[in-house]
């Protein structure tokens, strides 16, 4: 079980305010930005704990580093509700919270949004599409649901 701060914290770093959802100790940083000394090996140490203790996702910033675990990574409908129409900074780096920023963006802005993965073959960049694009799923349809509803509501 994964302990977490209940809720976001603000950092500043070089004069910048950063929120962050802070994971406890023993999962290394959750968002690189926050880390004192960043340096190759500090990277590479972040990135080998947090896959080690099953942290397959690591912030910098808004974007998401994923490392391919290499046994599937199922999520259901409670991991979903986790991260709906939350901010990224506000729940664990995980790609549902890319996902989550790149449509509400799209909702804000009425126009097309887009995420842009990349990575070395057999790196999981089609697993990672397909979460991303299950999670997308799942939110539109949510989302049409209710807007069903509240019509035949206001029909009454």
């Amino acid at each position: 079980h994964c302990r977490y701060w209940k809720r976001p914290r603000t950092f500043r770093r070089g004069g910048v305010e950063i929120m962050s959802f802070l994971e406890a100790p023993e999962f290394g940083q959750g968002d690189f930005i926050l880390i004192e000394e960043l340096n190759e090996g500090s990277f590479l140490d972040n990135l080998k704990l947090r896959f080690e203790k099953e942290r397959v996702y690591t912030n910098i910033g808004e974007t998401v580093v994923s490392i391919n675990p290499y046994k599937p990574l199922i999520y259901g409908d409670d991991k979903v509700a986790d991260y709906r129409s939350r901010a990224m900074y506000k729940r664990p780096p995980h790609v549902f919270a890319l996902a989550e920023a790149a449509y509400q963006a799209m909702l804000r802005r009425s126009q097309d949004s887009c995420i842009a993965i990349s990575g070395e073959s057999g790196t999981g960049k089609t697993e990672a599409s397909k979460i991303i694009m299950r999670y997308i799923s799942k939110v539109t349809i949510e989302r049409v649901h209710q807007d069903e509803v509240e019509r035949v509501k206001n029909l009454q």
